[in-house]
């Protein structure tokens, strides 16, 4: 312990600082990331309809860019995040998630059904989806974070 008289003002401020400079990088946001994760997921969904093994190495390909874009944001930003935090964010991360289980279910159909090409139309509506939804999440992490101070 030390003789000084400890100063809780001081150390509040600097957690507040800390939550501050945290919720900049990551409420940053940048169109060409959100351009890349939505063309990702473009692909993704629309590769459903695609004759095995291809359907399978769009979804497998799909992960490892999904990987590689968040490990890229997260040394470019020194900020890891998943998405699923806070609470109202991840509501819209979830909400996506189903769209695109729902995207990817129909893609699958059409592909099995001989109709390959209105997987185009549907990696077209992901595309629109993730870069919507994307930008929602932002704006709703910005908001809940500056709330919770």
């Amino acid at each position: 312990m030390s003789d000084e008289p400890e100063n809780y003002e001081a150390q509040l401020a600097q957690i507040r600082a800390s939550k501050h400079f945290v919720r900049d990088r990551v409420a940053a946001g940048s169109w060409r990331y959100d351009i890349v994760y939505s063309s990702i997921a473009a692909v993704i969904v629309a590769g459903q309809a695609a004759p095995a093994p291809f359907n399978v190495l769009a979804s497998g390909g799909g992960a490892l860019a999904f990987g590689l874009l968040w490990r890229g944001w997260a040394d470019k930003t020194g900020v890891s995040v998943t998405g699923l935090s806070p609470k109202r964010a991840r509501w819209v991360a979830m909400a996506l998630g189903a769209l695109f289980a729902v995207l990817m279910l129909a893609a699958f159909y059409v592909g099995r059904w001989g109709e390959p090409l209105w997987a185009l139309p549907l990696g077209v509506i992901a595309f629109v989806a993730a870069l919507g939804c994307s930008r929602l999440w932002l704006r709703v992490y910005r908001a809940e974070t500056e709330a919770g101070e």
